[in-house]
């Protein structure tokens, strides 16, 4: 009967260690990868807080109120908000809104777009459900994959529909998190993003072109050719507009979350002159924004948090586990052993005790 209950022992021990590492290969391979993704309840809003050197204020042109055409050296806020729609395993429908406002609360833009995105990459994907409307991008669209690398990544653009590179520049701490910085510096292109252009006006009557020529920022060179034919012009100036962007993004690696970001966001109007289109004559939109200091700690407190669970899920736990199973299955072998040993040494003093009577008869 002893000898079974130690046989019994001996199979929960190793019956513990078994579970152990079965337990550590879910959680790392099972449990981990349904962590390591975009969530299905993404639901993120960060603000940003900057200032505009030149905004057009299209109301101001639609009254003729000349004087306040182009609003220069004002505050303004904006907004960022990123949430997933729908998921279809590792794919997701992800709603993008940005919205810009004047210190005194004027709206001056907003867009909305929405992608579709692999969960895992971060990238735009046409590996989407049929019944998705979504917008056709490249490349990274509204963050960072989890587990971002030091190199370089492809970002998608959309007010001009074409990408840009988003380069690797070096390694910094924020708040007690490293973090990669990524750098983008595009050139002028041709806007084609319909939400951006039907905010601008499409062309620019004789007699505000006139009153604004003095004191618009174009080059010399520009000002004489727009002043020999402005008395010869008749019909409304069309425009043109051209799109740039200077940005420095900061990135915690694990979690792909953006703590911080700073962008420089420039439109440019041309004038479709006779005789030719006058490229990027005069900026008509120019703002530089980062995250607000909220914005940047809300960032870091939901890195910390979902850094500590792909943490505790991807090495923490796997790691506990692995050493207790490991540690229970030599227990089991060494107890088996032991046991073994025990119960030989046992049979061999009851086969000796056995023979004393018939040897001292002989």
């Amino acid at each position: 009967m002893r000898s079974r209950s130690r046989l019994w022992l001996v199979g929960a021990v190793a019956l513990l260690g078994v579970l152990c590492l079965a337990a550590a290969a879910i959680l790392k391979w099972a449990v981990l990868p349904s962590q390591a993704m975009l969530p299905s309840d993404q639901n993120t809003t960060r603000d940003f807080g900057g200032n505009a050197k030149v905004l057009l204020n299209p109301q101001a042109l639609n009254s003729g109120d000349l004087r306040s055409i182009l609003v220069v050296n004002t505050p303004v806020t904006a907004t960022h908000h990123v949430k997933v729609l729908a998921t279809s395993g590792d794919v997701a429908q992800v709603q993008d809104t940005r919205t810009l406002t004047t210190s005194n609360g004027q709206a001056v833009g907003s867009t909305q777009a929405t992608y579709a995105v692999n969960r895992k990459t971060l990238e735009a994907t046409s590996d989407h459900p049929s019944g998705w409307q979504v917008n056709p991008a490249k490349g990274l669209t509204v963050s960072w994959p989890l587990g971002a690398k030091k190199q370089d990544y492809t970002g998608w653009v959309p007010e001009t529909q074409t990408t840009t590179t988003l380069k690797y520049v070096k390694q910094e701490t924020t708040q007690g998190l490293t973090a990669y910085v990524y750098q983008t510096s595009t050139q002028p292109a041709q806007i084609k993003d319909p939400q951006v252009l039907n905010v601008l006006p499409k062309a620019l009557p004789v007699s505000v072109l006139r009153a604004l020529a003095p004191v618009l920022p174009l080059s010399p060179a520009v000002k004489a050719q727009l002043a020999a034919l402005l008395p010869r012009l008749t019909q409304p100036v069309p425009l043109s507009y051209t799109y740039q962007l200077n940005a420095t993004y900061w990135v915690e690696p694990t979690t792909g979350i953006v703590l911080n970001t700073q962008r420089e966001e420039i439109r440019n109007a041309g004038l479709s002159l006779p005789g030719g289109t006058v490229a990027g004559g005069f900026p008509v939109f120019d703002v530089t924004n980062a995250f607000t200091s909220a914005s940047v700690n809300n960032a870091v407190s939901d890195a910390k948090d979902k850094k500590s669970t792909i943490d505790l899920l991807s090495t923490t736990l796997p790691l506990i586990l692995l050493i207790i199973g490991i540690l229970a299955l030599v227990a089991a072998i060494l107890m088996f052993l032991l046991f073994r040993r025990h119960a030989g040494g046992r049979e061999h003093a009851t086969a000796g005790a056995g023979a004393a009577p018939g040897a001292a008869t002989d």
